[in-house]
């Protein structure tokens, strides 16, 4: 429970009050989490002296407007959130009592943490002729209107926080168990990754470091028959290292069959990153004949 206060010696946490952001209002969902009951007090200046535990404010251990804020070994600068969650994450997975924290916590920091940090800090830019909604652009639609409490708004922006922030953690739970069982079953031939079941290997091959091993991943489909999918260059890209046959392109069963000569040929996908045949060795020949 998240208790608000304007007394400042009843406080244990201190964030910035006015405007907030995905920063901190992800860090307060996540110290309600790791400490269960806090009494908090947002200010419009304060100078951190050790005495509270103040984030996002005050130029101390949980800030990061100072000239010399900590950086990220890949040169992204911490936010508010990055530090706690670099200070206090492995000790809030410990307390839930998780198996392969380690894992969990740096999936959790790829997938959510950083992305806050980069925004927060204007070290990120996404270039789109129609609009995007960050994390941050969802927490600023709980921004207060003219009529609205300020305190009563960063509460439900906090509510929704922690809401999305244990879907993502439940993700990194998924994620966790497809890398291993990804990592004890892995069958590679030709920089083609064979499945025998299809499991989420999106997110695992990036992780274990085989992406750049591989160009194709083909698995049974749950429609019937085995898909053919491209590897992006990168997780979430929509490029594909190797595109398929561009003569297939949204060609569908005989019509496809034909040009393919790939007796079983189900379909082509237009953008050619995915394709589907009735047969392993069929699957495969959308492979070779594309390369």
């Amino acid at each position: 429970m998240i208790t608000i206060t304007n007394d400042i010696n009843k406080a244990e946490f201190i964030t910035h009050a006015g405007n907030f952001h995905a920063d901190d209002v992800f860090s307060t969902a996540f110290l309600e989490k790791l400490y269960g009951n806090i009494t908090l007090i947002r200010l419009k200046e304060y100078i951190d002296d050790g005495s509270k535990l103040a984030y996002d404010i005050g130029g101390g251990l949980y800030d990061h407007h100072q000239k010399d804020a900590k950086k990220r070994p890949n040169g992204l600068t911490y936010s508010g959130f990055g530090l706690l969650w670099n200070s206090f994450g492995l000790k809030y997975l410990e307390k839930l009592k998780l198996p392969n924290k380690e894992d969990i916590f740096k999936i959790f920091d790829d997938l959510l943490v950083t992305q806050i940090d980069a925004v927060d800090n204007g070290e990120f830019s996404i270039e789109s002729s129609f609009n995007i909604y960050l994390i941050d652009d969802l927490i600023k639609l709980y921004r207060p209107n003219t009529n609205e409490e300020e305190n009563t708004c960063f509460l439900e922006a906090v509510a929704f926080a922690s809401e999305l922030f244990d879907k993502i953690l439940k993700d990194c739970l998924i994620k966790v168990e497809t890398i291993n069982k990804l990592k004890n079953n892995l069958n590679i031939q030709n920089r083609v990754l064979i499945l025998k079941e299809f499991i989420p290997y999106e997110y695992a091959i990036f992780y274990l470091d085989i992406a750049k091993d591989i160009d194709f991943v083909i698995y049974p489909s749950n429609r019937g028959g085995y898909t053919t999918h491209t590897v992006p260059i990168s997780y979430k890209s929509t490029i594909s290292k190797i595109p398929l046959n561009a003569k297939w392109a949204g060609l569908r069963n005989t019509e496809l069959q034909k040009v393919s000569q790939i007796k079983t040929a189900k379909f082509c996908h237009r953008n050619l990153f995915i394709a589907n045949a009735d047969t392993l060795e069929d699957a495969l020949l959308f492979v070779e004949n594309s390369k």
